[in-house]
């Protein structure tokens, strides 16, 4: 059969299960008022997504579906306080009982009302970090793995005042009218202060994004944001960095498959042998169906680190070099701990002019295969200053 009608008939057969899959879109009290959440049911351990300030849970809708094809999983998205659908505690004035610890026990009451309170896996963006961070602290040996997607990790020590400053005007404004940014803004120095002492237990699996291209305008605040990630890396021995090339803040919007299939690679992390294999199977012809664009019809594609590698190949060897480049890109987060996915990353982002990335992989190919003798070859050729590569030639 033809890999294009392979394709769509797993998917066909596999969303019409998901299709009859049952959707809850419930308010819960949670105490003097109601938190709104969005589920689509699956199996297994759950997933939930966490906004970033000022969002609600609507921020993912674009992702929900493919993840839970793909997993199999629950999906829970909800809105905190005073955003999106849920209602906010008027009788409650006092401003630091809207904050974040508040919150978090709003979102873990929620989660016991609806029986989620067991094991679950964790996805948040920006601000929606702390939540996660915070909810991992409370319960490390329920959070199975963290995908963070460009969150703040300990930026706002630095700018919280000067931030506060810009917001000052507003805050009025939000206090009539838009009461979850209005108590946001006024506990954001105490939350800032209370998760600069807090960390996500060693013991959790994390995969940490940081943008390629900056929101900021500042130099100081675009190389702190990226220094505030690698300290991070550095210090979670069960953690993973990835720079998300290309992509602004809202990483899911700009590459939406490279996060669908790295939530999905990290959620098959937590299953056992077989559920693994299945997952990781769905997750492929997933990023197969996007990046082959039906064009491959005739291959009798087995899903292999080999098969992947020659498909790239392929690509290469007719100038297709965007879709090598993501055929290759696939490889190394499948395949993450081999030197020949690296190399053959490299050789495309060299010949798509992409230097200082070339280099990075080939760097990291030596380093997981140092016999890798045509790579030692070409990292030489690539770090030799510009003169000497010109008297050679």
């Amino acid at each position: 059969m033809k890999l294009f009608l392979k394709i769509i008939l797993v998917f066909t057969l596999f969303n019409s299960i998901k299709s009859q899959s049952q959707t809850i879109d419930t308010l819960v009290d949670v105490g003097n008022h109601k938190l709104h959440f969005n589920i689509i049911k699956g199996t297994g351990i759950p997933i939930l997504f966490e906004a970033g300030g000022g969002s609600d849970g609507t921020v993912w809708n674009s992702i929900l579906k493919p993840i839970a094809d793909i997993t199999g999983a629950t999906i829970i998205t909800y809105d905190r306080e005073g955003f999106g659908k849920s209602t906010i505690n008027t009788l409650e004035t006092e401003v630091s009982k809207h904050g974040m610890l508040n919150s978090l026990l709003d979102l873990e009451t929620g989660l016991k009302k609806l029986g989620y309170n067991k094991q679950i896996m964790l996805v948040s963006h920006s601000f929606g970090g702390y939540f996660s961070t915070l909810y991992a602290v409370r319960n490390p040996n329920l959070v199975k793995s963290i995908v963070l997607i460009d969150v703040n990790h300990n930026f706002m020590e630095k700018f919280v005042e000067s931030d506060l400053k810009k917001q000052e005007p507003l805050i009025p404004e939000w206090k009539k009218s838009k009461l979850g940014l209005y108590y946001m803004a006024s506990n954001i120095r105490e939350t800032t202060k209370m998760m600069s002492e807090l960390s996500i237990p060693q013991n959790i699996l994390v995969v940490d994004f940081v943008n390629g291209i900056s929101p900021f305008k500042e130099t100081e605040k675009v190389e702190y944001w990226k220094e505030c990630h690698k300290k991070f890396v550095a210090s979670h021995p069960k953690s993973i960095g990835i720079t998300a090339f290309e992509c602004g803040h809202g990483i899911w919007f700009d590459n939406p498959s490279l996060v669908i299939t790295t939530i999905a690679k990290s959620y098959a992390e937590t299953l056992n042998k077989k559920q693994k294999t299945e997952v990781y199977e769905r997750t492929l012809n997933y990023a197969i169906s996007l990046s082959n664009n039906a064009k491959k019809e005739n291959n009798a594609y087995i899903h292999s680190e080999d098969n992947l590698n020659n498909l790239g190949y392929e690509y290469l060897n007719k100038n297709e070099n965007e879709k090598a480049l993501e055929i290759f890109k696939l490889n190394v987060f499948l395949n993450p701990t081999s030197g020949n996915a690296y190399d053959s990353y490299g050789e495309v982002l060299l010949k798509m002019n992409k230097k200082e990335e070339a280099i990075i992989m080939y760097k990291k190919s030596i380093e997981l295969n140092p016999e890798n003798k045509n790579g030692k070859r070409v990292l030489d050729e690539l770090l030799k200053p510009p003169l000497a590569r010109a008297s050679r030639s």
